[in-house]
């Protein structure tokens, strides 16, 4: 029985750091070789949690939240979008295990502790000089969210490295502002317990400690306030996935030292393969492909010269992380979601097996091989706008109610600069490349429309 891991994270639509460091993840389990494929599914960006498992062909998936804390995501989105059931989940054949998340393993504690005593050892303070505010993120709509922060502000106590140990939420109270007036001391360390280095942790919670974009160490209110990296960029945070896995039941190989290029989800891979080699060349979205090198369509060129340019004098990515980051804009305009028509050119890739050539096309275009296969074959699943919504448990709950010129409108605003064809809103022959649902950015932008037109009711 073959065997996947999949690494469910939130994802962003203004940073590309939010699924990075769950991509970082991804790229080192794959290398490790520890299962037959390893895939990432987030909630704003693509795959989705609800489309993943399209681009598995494994039975037995182990799901592990990476979130800091079991709350709304981890207890109701997840479940609800990938149709689990309990901690095993048997369906089409296959065993699906949800993991628990990382805030329950010890080393989160232990991260948590060494940015305490980090920043302490920074100004040469003692222990009763300091404050520490452990920042969740937490909701209303779910009490067990705050749980997490508030475990590890009592493990902290306990440990005696602070005179003062309080927990402060982003959307909870209290509210992170809230911490000069809860605490004394004059050194205030603070440490987002977040996983990722992404829009909340980078812009929201320092503007709400008041610090300036950037700044570590400032003084505010009369205080010295420090201001951590989050817990979650860790590279031990891998051994931990792993832990949480085997916990779960997942049955993985014995790591060793491979390649980031192995291990993609494999649906629909054979097939693009054989597409590839029958025409010796193949467009596929904004991408030129051939079974010795994968580049972007630059529209002002024909195939043959822009190959023949790109062999010469574009930049060559040679890793699946690299690759990733120079499509996401990390280096410069963040591509919110990846099949945009404005990939960028000017680069190329040199494929040493068919293999790779499709871990590169999955790279790019997360999901996509499979659904473009299926489509060829027949059996994709296409779910519409009405059964998205129905699933809803939030803000997107309500988006089947848009009239049909709202519909058009989105759908036009944001389909029509996307290399995939929404088969989900209007059946197209032949859907060269397919998009089954509707996804979170085109409902992000459904829901402002409908919050636009009661605006102006």
């Amino acid at each position: 029985m073959t065997t996947a891991l999949v690494l469910a994270g939130h994802g962003s639509h203004i940073s590309p750091h939010t699924a990075s460091v769950v991509w970082q993840h991804v790229d080192r389990l794959r290398a490790l070789g520890v299962a037959d494929e390893v895939a990432a599914a987030f909630w704003k960006e693509p795959p989705s949690f609800h489309r993943v498992f399209e681009s598995l062909t494994s039975q037995d998936i182990t799901v592990i939240p990476i979130f800091t804390a079991q709350g709304y995501f981890t207890q109701t989105v997840i479940p609800t979008e990938m149709g689990l059931t309990g901690a095993i989940t048997q369906r089409d054949e296959r065993v699906i295990r949800y993991a628990r998340t990382p805030n329950e393993h010890p080393e989160l504690a232990r991260i948590v502790r060494q940015r305490v005593e980090t920043g302490r050892e920074e100004i040469g303070a003692k222990a009763d000089q300091i404050a520490v505010a452990v920042i969740g993120h937490s909701t209303r709509r779910n009490p067990e969210s705050r749980q997490a922060a508030e475990q590890q502000v009592a493990l902290l106590r306990s440990a005696g490295v602070a005179a003062e140990v309080i927990a402060v939420y982003l959307d909870d109270s209290p509210a992170i502002p809230d911490v000069y007036a809860l605490t004394n001391a004059p050194i205030l360390i603070c440490v987002p317990f977040f996983v990722a280095a992404g829009s909340h942790t980078t812009l929201d919670v320092p503007a709400r400690l008041g610090l300036q974009s950037g700044e570590r160490i400032a003084e505010i209110n009369g205080r010295t306030v420090i201001y951590t990296a989050p817990v979650g960029v860790e590279e031990s945070l891998a051994e931990v996935i792993l832990d949480l896995a085997r916990e779960a039941g997942a049955s993985l190989h014995e790591p060793h030292e491979g390649s980031a290029w192995d291990h993609f989800p494999a649906a629909g891979r054979e097939d693009l393969i054989a597409a590839v080699e029958a025409a010796g060349e193949m467009v596929f979205g904004d991408l030129l492909l051939s079974l010795n090198e994968v580049s972007a369509i630059n529209p002002v060129m024909n195939y043959h010269a822009q190959r023949t340019k790109s062999l010469r004098d574009s930049k060559i990515i040679t890793s699946p992380a690299d690759l990733r980051a120079f499509m996401r804009g990390e280096y410069g305009v963040f591509r919110p979601l990846p099949t945009m028509r404005d990939l960028p050119i000017g680069w190329h890739v040199a494929v040493e097996s068919a293999e790779q050539l499709h871990a590169v096309v999955e790279t790019i275009y997360p999901g996509a091989v499979a659904d473009w296969s299926a489509a060829r074959q027949g059996n994709l699943r296409i779910t519409d706008l009405h059964q998205v919504a129905a699933r809803q448990t939030g803000m997107f709950r309500d988006v089947d109610t848009l009239t049909a010129v709202q519909h058009g409108d989105v759908v036009m605003r944001t389909c029509a600069n996307c290399v995939l064809q929404p088969v989900w809103f209007e059946v197209s022959t032949p859907a060269v490349l397919p998009c089954a649902e509707a996804c979170n950015l085109w409902l992000s932008r459904a829901v402002k429309q409908l919050e636009l037109t009661e605006s102006l009711t």
